[in-house]
């Protein structure tokens, strides 16, 4: 059963087409992609186990509230003890009054989790062979790198290969391109990362990926290693 299911999902991955698109948005045919990448199983058990990790590694663990022996304010008897009619206070620092101390109230907490380097890399592979094989992902020409910054040259790739929705990840071979970073930071819904920081969680969370095709033939070799 299990080898019938090896050769089930590479034979599914043998037909995925990756499009590549010129500066201006025309089509320049498709991507050749490596036997290697072709039949690569994505490790889905692994990708949510990083997700959790990554969301956890967001927390700062910052919150706190102060207890009534941290809060600021006087230690005076509120009343005498006895002979008013009403219940025994000793301060206004009591959690009962306005102002007062927080009983059960958030403290600094470590939220961190690890993941194993072996994982880690494990993650990124199986995230990059996912996304590709759901069809998300698009190559544009290594042309885009050298333009200079622009709004209006993205969104009317964007509007021309039809992918002028929201959630729209750039992927660059390095951050030395920046007419291309500035050109993308004033659009809605998009964003842009390279190689040296991609993460699988950028990967899984946008809608469509267009990736430049240096930092494609980078994504290739890594399955080739």
């Amino acid at each position: 059963m299990e080898a019938t299911k090896k050769i089930k999902a590479k034979k599914e991955v043998k037909e995925v087409i990756v499009k590549k698109y010129a500066v201006d948005g025309t089509d320049s045919g498709v991507v050749t992609l490596k036997d290697e990448l072709l039949s690569f199983v994505p490790n889905q058990t692994l990708l949510a186990q990083y997700v959790r990790v990554y969301l956890a590694n967001q927390r700062e663990g910052n919150a706190s509230a102060k207890t009534r022996a941290e809060v600021a304010g006087t230690t005076k008897k509120v009343y005498k003890q006895k002979g008013t009619g009403g219940a025994r206070h000793g301060s206004k620092k009591a959690p009962i009054y306005k102002g007062g101390g927080v009983v059960g109230g958030p403290k600094p907490a470590e939220y961190r989790l690890e993941l194993s380097k072996k994982q880690r890399q494990g993650t990124l592979l199986s995230a990059v062979a996912l996304r590709i094989q759901q069809g998300s992902v698009a190559v544009v020409e290594s042309d885009i790198v050298k333009l200079p910054p622009k709004t209006k040259t993205i969104t009317t790739l964007l509007k021309k290969i039809e992918k002028n929705n929201t959630n729209i990840l750039f992927v660059l071979p390095d951050s030395k391109a920046l007419g291309l970073i500035k050109s993308v930071r004033n659009i809605e819904g998009v964003s842009v990362t390279h190689m040296g920081a991609l993460n699988a969680h950028e990967l899984l969370n946008a809608k469509n990926i267009l990736v430049v095709a240096d930092a494609f033939e980078t994504m290739q070799q890594m399955f080739t290693k």
